[in-house]
């Protein structure tokens, strides 16, 4: 990190997060434009392919599976590897990759198996990449401009990702089938030199050569012995548990509670992203506004009464309103989480303990899921969002008791983690940060 990266601003002005910082987060909205014309238009290429039904859920299992296999060891590849180095080369090699697919497309109609692979080998390189990021930011931001610089990357994924590249997918799939997947292409290709352009990763490196499942371990041990970091862990678990309890159940509140067009159900997926978005772009401010576990208190304080609210909602305008809400809470929520563990966690860590962290919210997201849908068969569809919405006021009063625990955590800079040769190193480190 050099001086120029972290030249002091003064207090309350708008951070200016550098030409680096600058440079990646302009390929992370590039590449999730290119992302997200990717994934509304392999849906409909499959359903062009085949007359299955089943198609569409090949192509989405396949997309999916990548997160649960690759999760631990995508960790390690960030830790081990210089974490800009590795974001441009696996940016290059999903280029060469959809392009590729691209004028097959174009020359002949690829079978379903091969849409599936496509889907899984993207996803497994999106994974890697977007623990690589997580952990490359703090190297080119200050911690107090860590809320700004999460929150404009997370705007990239719900602008990019989930509005203009599903709108702009479809409508040149609408041209030419092969046209959204030339332009992914090429969305990778510009993002790698835009990475590239970063320079080399400045922090220090896990030890090549020992064996993976020794440093996955490492990982685990640390967050597990971490007591502040294994909180957020736990928090991040049950809340995400809690809230897609509630939001699963939102395509059924729409068609069959409010009978609504099935078109409206898209309003209210574009009001979350609006509100997500809203949450993203002021997060610099409201850093600067309201203490950490007091953003951490009103993101749970929102998603809580909103999906409660919702359960007895009666026309699209009020799911909406209030799912634009839960949105503003999801993002708060995720930002303070990421600027939390990038500031706790050891640089040279980082990777591996984000892929446990990460995995352990994703069990969250399908498990509550899961017991939605079960819910709701036994009893109805309003139940699941009151009890999520239940649940995640429950949380919201442990937030508050846990509050000068966060404090302390924000801080006390993470320690340097010394990797040694011998078998019990993680051990030792973890010993340090209890």
């Amino acid at each position: 990190m050099t001086a120029a990266d972290l030249a002091e601003k003064p207090p309350g002005s708008r951070p200016q997060l550098g030409r680096k910082f600058t440079l990646l987060w302009s390929a992370s909205a590039i590449s999730s434009v290119g992302d997200g014309m990717r994934d509304s238009a392999l849906p409909l290429l499959a359903v062009a392919v085949s007359d299955s039904p089943s198609a569409v859920s090949v192509v989405s299992v396949a997309a999916s599976l990548p997160f649960l296999v690759m999760s631990l060891y995508g960790g390690v590849l960030a830790d081990r590897a210089d974490r800009r180095r590795l974001m441009w080369t696996i940016d290059a090699l999903r280029a060469a990759v959809v392009l590729g697919f691209a004028c097959w497309v174009f020359l002949a109609g690829p079978p379903l198996l091969a849409l599936a692979a496509l889907a899984f080998l993207l996803g497994c390189g999106e994974t890697v990449f977007s623990n690589a990021a997580t952990s490359a930011v703090p190297e080119l931001v200050r911690p107090d401009q860590l809320d700004a610089a999460n929150g404009r990357m997370q705007a990239n994924m719900l602008v990019g990702g989930n509005l203009i590249g599903p709108l702009l997918g479809s409508a040149l799939f609408a041209v030419a089938a092969a046209a959204p997947f030339t332009v992914d292409g090429v969305s990778f290709a510009l993002a790698a030199l835009l990475v590239a352009a970063t320079g080399r990763s400045t922090t220090a490196r896990a030890q090549a050569g020992r064996p993976v499942l020794t440093e996955i371990r490492e990982g685990v041990t640390w967050l597990f012995r971490h007591r502040e970091v294994r909180m957020l862990a736990v928090l991040s678990t049950l809340g995400a548990l809690a809230c897609f309890m509630g939001t699963t159940m939102m395509v059924l509140m729409v068609t069959r509670v409010v009978h609504a067009p099935a078109a409206s159900y898209g309003i209210v997926l574009a009001a979350g992203a609006i509100g997500g978005t809203a949450a993203s772009t002021l997060a610099g401010r409201l850093s600067r506004l309201l203490g950490r576990g007091t953003r951490i208190a009103l993101a749970f304080l929102l998603m809580g009464v909103s999906l409660i609210l919702m359960a007895f909602s009666t026309s699209v305008v009020e799911i909406a309103a209030l799912y634009g809400v839960i949105g503003f809470g999801i993002v708060t929520w995720n930002i303070q989480a990421i600027s939390l563990r990038q500031q706790a966690v050891p640089k040279e860590l980082l990777g591996r303990v984000n892929s446990c962290y990460l995995l352990l919210s994703r069990l969250g997201i399908m498990t509550g899921a899961a017991l939605s849908g079960w819910i709701a068969s036994v009893t109805g569809i309003r139940i699941p969002l009151v009890v999520g919405g239940v649940l995640l006021l429950v949380l919201l009063v442990a937030v508050l008791f846990l509050l000068p625990r966060m404090t302390a955590m924000e801080q006390a800079p993470a320690r340097d983690h010394e990797p040694a040769a011998a078998p019990d190193a993680a051990t030792a480190a973890s010993a340090e940060t209890e």
